[in-house]
C-alpha cells in the first residue's frame, strides 16, 4: 500500500480498481455495464489505486468495503486514471486513513443523471480487459 504519510497525486498511468458489489453491474461476456461507473447519490465515485499494493491487499480492501456495506464482492474492473480524466471528470487521491491510503475518487460528475450516464458509458467502455471475479478466501462460506 501507499505510505499513508506520503500519498502522491494520482498519475495518469495508474491502474484503478472499481469494486463490483452488485451482480447487475457485469455482463456474462466479461464486460461491465455503465451502472458500475454511476455515482449513486453523490457526484463522486470511489476507486482504489493499485499503486504499491499487492493483489491480496487490493482484494482485502474490496472485501472490507463489501462487508461495511452488507454487500457481496463479485469482483473488480480495472481502468487507467487517464481514461477517467474525460470531459468534467478527474481522479483525486482521497485516502481513508489509516486503513486505506490507496482510496481515490473520480470527481466532477455533472448533476444531471443523463449526463452522468453518458460519462459512465464512456468509462465502462474504457476498462482494461474483462472484470475479474473475486477470489475465494479460505474460511469464506458460500
Amino acid at each position: 500500500m501507499i505510505d499513508p504519510n506520503n500519498v502522491p497525486a494520482v498519475a495518469d498511468n495508474e491502474l484503478l480498481a472499481r469494486f463490483i458489489l452488485h451482480s447487475n453491474e457485469t455482463r456474462s461476456d466479461g464486460t461491465v455495464k455503465p451502472k458500475l461507473f454511476l455515482p449513486y447519490s453523490l457526484v463522486e465515485l470511489s476507486v482504489n489505486r493499485h499503486r504499491e499494493a499487492a493483489s491480496d491487499e487490493t482484494w482485502q480492501v474490496g472485501r472490507d468495503v463489501a462487508a461495511a456495506r452488507g454487500k457481496t464482492l463479485y469482483g473488480i474492473s480495472n481502468i487507467r486514471a487517464s481514461s477517467c480524466r474525460i470531459e468534467t471528470l478527474n481522479v483525486a487521491a482521497k485516502p481513508i486513513l489509516p486503513s486505506n491510503p490507496n482510496h481515490a475518487d473520480i470527481v466532477g460528475y455533472p448533476q444531471k443523471k443523463e449526463d452522468q450516464i453518458s460519462l459512465a458509458t464512456k468509462l465502462a467502455a474504457a476498462t482494461e480487459g474483462n472484470w475479474v471475479k473475486a477470489p475465494s478466501v479460505p474460511g469464506d462460506i458460500g
